[in-house]
């Protein structure tokens, strides 16, 4: 966060990242959105399920462009706490049985990077597994993105097209990184933000795949109505 944010802070009212109301960082309904029971999507693109615990939603999607663009690091735990239960359920889904799991965050362009100081989805995967330090949670930050579109407005088909062939493994990461998660009873779980269609995870798993690396299901905090169908809800 900048000198000068912090300097507005001290005299503008802070407002919900999420509708705006004042005086809060999120307000109750806001906070509600991130707490609802996980789901499971089968993606219109891909072959692993993806896990989000909101809906897509002008007010979720407004809390993320808040912490990842404009400096909004008071609603870090949040969303990282909406995340790790995320996480948790992608991983019964999977039938985890207890061994290390690798998080591969979705990459954002070396642009974004630069731009906001890093990858936004690998800060989030990283106090996800703070908060969580029982599961054994490590983050691989290695996807790397060529520059494209961005996916909001675009349709299904337009998606896929869009990240087709868009990812990348950083340099030297297929020498430092082993299959299967560590281990037999390991397990990796892809990470992002959102997913409407899965285009975007399905395009990180065909990387990983390259190296011998196959997630066992994707986490995020929203999803969008673009998959084939929901599964049922978890009861966790």
């Amino acid at each position: 966060m900048g000198l000068l944010t912090e300097f507005g802070e001290l005299f503008l009212p802070r407002r919900c990242a999420g509708c705006g109301r004042e005086d809060v960082s999120l307000c109750t309904a806001c906070l509600k959105l991130l707490g609802g029971i996980p789901r499971a999507m089968e993606p219109r693109y891909g072959q692993i399920p993806v896990v989000g615990v909101s809906e897509y939603s002008s007010q979720v999607s407004h809390m993320v462009v808040n912490f990842k663009d404009n400096g909004r690091r008071d609603i870090l735990d949040p969303l990282a706490l909406a995340l790790a239960r995320s996480i948790t359920a992608a991983l019964e889904l999977a039938h985890h049985s207890g061994g290390p799991v690798r998080l591969f965050p979705a990459p954002s362009s070396a642009q974004a990077r630069r731009r906001r100081g890093g990858s936004h989805t690998a800060v989030l995967a990283r106090r996800a597994a703070e908060l969580v330090p029982e599961l054994s949670l490590e983050v691989v930050d290695v996807l790397l993105t060529r520059r494209h579109h961005d996916q909001v407005g675009l349709g299904a088909h337009a998606r896929q097209r869009n990240v087709a062939r868009s990812q990348y493994l950083e340099p030297r990461a297929s020498d430092s990184i082993s299959p299967a998660g560590g281990g037999e009873s390991g397990a990796d779980i892809l990470v992002d933000d959102f997913s409407t269609t899965g285009a975007t995870l399905a395009e990180s798993a065909r990387v990983l795949a390259s190296v011998q690396i196959r997630p066992a299901a994707g986490a995020v905090l929203g999803l969008g109505r673009g998959g084939t169908r929901f599964v049922s809800p978890f009861t966790v």
